[in-house]
């Protein structure tokens, strides 16, 4: 069975989530270009769904080829309160969205290799070396650099 949602009816939006709440807060973005940070009002409502539910299906009717089609794109919405508040943003094609509240730990492991070589002249090769490695913890927050 195939989902369908009307222009006339956007309520029936196939919504993947859904976040409120009474505080103001600040929602890191990921993207393809490069991460952001929004600050979103208090009370808004933030929906991540596609940009055309009807075309969350694997096949688009009359799509004639068309490459990066807007309609299949993921939609991350900022509405003002209430349930039928405006609609303050649209981001298109983003990957995905985390309130900065909740943290993230990266973890990441740092190696060092060092080859030795040697060789007399003779014939007589030599091969040493050794391997050292660490794990490094950081919050995603935190610059790479």
């Amino acid at each position: 069975m195939e989902e369908t949602v009307s222009v006339e009816n956007p309520e029936d939006e196939v919504v993947l989530g859904e976040s409120v709440s009474e505080d103001a807060r600040r929602i890191r973005v990921y993207d393809h270009n490069g991460d952001f940070i929004i600050e979103v009002p208090a009370k808004s409502k933030i929906t991540f769904s596609y940009f055309n539910p009807a075309a969350s299906s694997d096949r688009m009717p009359n799509d004639y080829g068309r490459q990066g089609n807007v309609l299949k794109q993921t939609a991350l919405r900022i509405y003002e309160h209430g349930e039928k508040g405006n609609q303050l943003a649209c981001f298109m094609g983003v990957l995905g969205f985390r309130d900065m509240r909740i943290k993230k730990t990266k973890l990441s492991q740092k190696v060092v290799v060092e080859r030795r070589y040697s060789d007399d002249g003779e014939g007589n090769e030599d091969w040493s070396g050794k391997r050292q490695s660490e794990l490094v913890v950081s919050t995603e927050d935190e610059p790479a650099f």
